[in-house]
């Protein structure tokens, strides 16, 4: 039975007044039982405060692609945010698990995202959530989209393509399903183009190619991954995913779709 020791590496969003506490309650030593380093390279685990974008680009910036993904060290996220879809929810830092045996694990699988702006320049990027195509939503633009399982020409402002882990976030928003967190399945839509509402693909290499009278953005998990004047990209299936942990028994998909609906009945969404 695995029973192999956690050893967290804290990252925090500095920025944040409450990570700010945090990180001086560190310095103090007031958390000097929780198997805390300093020494990122001895640890196994990163241990994230604060929302689900900060852990989106903390994956972006720790995650080793010279490694297999086993070799990687494992993230869990305490919640500071106000989603947390993919985060844990913790009350009492006391509790934080302390061996592998008290955890479970996640696979966030990484989309590989090729994109050819108007200049020829290209530019490759790794998407965990998803990849949104568009740009000013008072124009309409001309895409067309091919694959094996996907051949659309359409006008619209924009389209989706979000991997199974950020289909919860989409289904608040656009309908489409929540799909397994750890499967490879994909979730393409149009942004007002119809008749095409949206669609479950598997992994597959796909080609999108755009053209409009105003320059075309894509943002690949949001504006951080934000790339401007593109004429085409090419969204492909990798073998790398980054190992998001949880409490033991925790019921992941289930706490999605609880979540979604609770965020829907909420006044200040």
């Amino acid at each position: 039975m695995e029973n192999k020791e956690l050893l967290y590496y804290p990252i925090l969003d500095s920025y944040r007044e409450k990570a700010q506490e945090i990180e001086k309650k560190i310095q103090e030593g007031l958390y000097k039982d929780l198997n805390l380093t300093d020494n990122e390279e001895e640890a196994n685990a990163y241990l994230v405060w604060w929302g689900d974008g900060f852990m989106l680009d903390t994956i972006k910036k720790k995650y080793d692609f010279e490694k297999l993904p086993e070799e990687n060290k494992l993230f869990f996220w305490i919640n500071c945010g106000t989603l947390w879809f993919l985060l844990n929810d913790v009350n009492d830092i006391t509790t934080l698990p302390k061996t592998m045996e008290e955890i479970d694990k996640v696979k966030a699988h990484l989309m590989k995202v090729e994109i050819l702006k108007m200049d020829a320049q290209k530019e490759i990027k790794y998407a965990i959530n998803d990849v949104v195509i568009g740009g000013n939503l008072l124009d309409y633009f001309k895409f067309d989209i091919t694959s094996w399982q996907v051949n659309k020409r359409f006008h619209g402002t924009g389209v989706i393509v979000s991997t199974a882990l950020g289909s919860s976030a989409y289904w608040l928003n656009n309908g489409g399903p929540i799909l397994p967190a750890e499967s490879q399945l994909r979730w393409i839509s149009g942004l007002a183009s119809l008749p095409f509402g949206h669609q479950v693909i598997k992994p597959e290499e796909m080609k999108i190619k755009i053209k409009g009278r105003t320059p075309i953005m894509v943002g690949v998990d949001g504006y951080g991954g934000r790339v401007d004047d593109v004429q085409e990209l090419t969204l492909s299936p990798t073998q790398h995913y980054a190992t998001i942990a949880f409490f033991k028994d925790t019921p992941f998909d289930t706490k999605r779709m609880l979540l979604a609906e609770e965020k829907l009945l909420r006044e200040d969404f």
